[in-house]
C-alpha cells in the first residue's frame, strides 16, 4: 500500500498504478502546465508523482492528456503515441455522421442500411452501448476512406481506420491520447459541430452505459460524459469530467492487457487520482471570502 501525496488514502499500486501510472513514468515527454495558483501548481505537481509512482503497473503502455477548464495541458505522457483504438474510434465516427447533418447531406430519421435503425438511433447504441454493428454500418454506409480523410481534415491526423483487417463488426483503428482529447475539446466547446449535433453527442456521452473503467473510481458527485474502448489486450476511457461548473477533458489509453478483468480495477483506482486533482482544482476557483 502507498498514502497519496494529497491526503491520506491508500489503495493498491498495482491497480493504481496502472492506468495513470505510466502517465508519467519511464518515458520522457511529459508535460505539466503552470498556473497563477500556486495550489494547483502543487496539486498538479503531486498528480505528476502520484502517477509516476503507478506507471510500472501498466503491462504495455499508457498513454494520457489531461486538460484543465481553459484547455490547458496538467498532465501528459505520450500523447502522440498511437494505440489501437477500440471503440474510440467511434467519437470520430459520430463526428463525421454528424457533420453531415449538419451540412444538410443526410438526416437523423434517415434509415441507415443494413440496421433498419435511423441514423439518430444508430448513433445512440454505438456511444451509449458501444454497439459494434451500428459503428461498422455507419461507416460502410459514408465510406471508410471518406471518414478517414474527413477526420485529417479536422486535424485528427494520427487517427487512421482499416476495417479490412478488422473481424465482423469490428473495425480496426488507431488514434493518440492527443487526438482524442482534441476532439473532446472542441466538442466540450461548441467548435466541433453545431449547436444541436453538440447537445445530441454529449447526451449520448452522459448516457453511457458501460461504466467499467474511469467512472467507476468517481464519487456520486462527479459527472462523467465519456466513451469507453475494449479489446482483448486493450482498454481505453475518455470523456469530460464535470465537478462544480468546471470542465475538464481526459483521455487515458492502455494496452498490453491479458483480459477485461486484469484491466477494470486499474481503472477505478486512475479514476480516484483524476478526481483528486480535479477536485482540488474545482475547489480553488470557488470565490474566497474577504479578509
Amino acid at each position: 500500500m502507498r498514502t497519496s501525496r494529497r491526503g491520506t488514502r491508500a489503495r493498491p499500486a498495482a491497480a493504481l498504478g496502472v492506468a495513470l501510472a505510466l502517465l508519467l513514468g519511464a518515458c520522457g515527454g511529459d508535460e505539466l502546465v503552470s498556473t497563477a495558483d500556486p495550489t494547483i501548481e502543487a496539486a498538479a505537481t503531486d498528480l505528476a508523482a502520484d502517477l509516476e509512482d503507478l506507471a510500472a503497473g501498466v503491462p504495455g503502455e499508457l498513454g494520457v492528456v489531461l486538460l484543465d477548464p481553459e484547455g490547458r495541458e496538467v498532465v501528459t505522457r505520450n500523447a502522440d503515441r498511437p494505440f489501437t483504438s477500440a471503440s474510440l474510434y467511434k467519437l470520430f465516427l459520430a463526428h463525421a455522421v454528424l457533420d453531415e447533418a449538419d451540412r444538410g447531406a443526410l438526416a437523423l430519421s434517415d434509415v441507415v442500411p443494413e440496421l433498419g435503425l435511423t441514423v439518430e438511433q444508430a448513433l445512440d447504441v454505438m456511444i451509449s452501448w458501444s454497439d459494434n454493428a451500428s459503428g461498422a454500418a455507419l461507416g460502410r454506409w459514408l465510406g471508410w476512406e471518406e471518414v478517414e480523410a474527413f477526420a485529417h481534415e479536422q486535424g485528427f491526423a494520427a487517427t487512421t481506420f482499416d476495417p479490412a483487417t478488422g473481424s465482423q463488426d469490428v473495425v480496426a483503428m488507431t488514434t493518440t491520447p492527443a487526438d482524442v482529447a482534441a476532439l473532446l475539446e472542441r466538442l466540450r466547446r461548441g467548435e466541433l459541430l453545431s449547436g444541436s449535433s453538440t447537445a445530441l453527442l454529449l447526451g449520448f456521452l452522459e448516457e453511457q452505459h458501460l461504466d467499467y473503467a474511469l467512472s467507476s473510481g468517481f464519487s456520486p458527485d462527479v459527472g462523467f460524459a465519456h466513451k469507453t474502448g475494449l479489446l482483448v489486450d486493450v482498454s481505453h476511457d475518455a470523456g469530460i469530467v464535470e465537478l462544480g461548473g468546471r470542465d475538464y477533458v481526459v483521455a487515458v489509453l492502455t494496452d498490453g492487457w491479458s483480459d477485461y478483468e486484469e484491466s477494470a480495477p486499474w481503472f477505478g483506482d486512475a479514476g480516484r487520482e483524476i478526481e483528486a486533482y480535479v477536485r482540488e482544482d474545482a475547489a480553488s476557483s470557488l470565490p474566497r471570502a474577504a479578509p
